[in-house]
């Protein structure tokens, strides 16, 4: 017999510690997570976004390293959900006008 069942069906703080912490949902919705200064992203969430530019970078953009999160996602698509676009590199414009 378990602690839970001596105490019949009232819940134990040793009931909460059994169960799985609940996915965070951030201000963008399901699939965010609101960022944190100075602790790294949730589980699962590998997606940087910048509220100010409502752009979002994978770990493959030349920027990941150096963006500065203030939202996480857990997929591209949910930063799509949210109304964040991709980063793309975009070509320099020539210094030559005819060209």
């Amino acid at each position: 017999m378990g602690f839970s069942e001596l105490m019949g069906d009232e819940p134990t703080l040793f009931d909460d510690l059994r169960t799985a912490p609940e996915e965070p949902v951030g201000r963008y919705g399901e699939g965010s997570a609101d960022a944190v200064p100075h602790q790294g992203p949730p589980d699962g969430f590998t997606i940087k976004g910048n509220a100010q530019s409502m752009l979002f970078h994978t770990p493959d953009s030349p920027y990941y390293g150096r963006t500065k999160p203030e939202v996480w996602f857990r997929t591209e698509a949910d930063a799509e959900r949210a109304g964040f676009t991709k980063y793309a590199r975009r070509p320099r414009k020539s210094a030559n006008p005819r060209d």
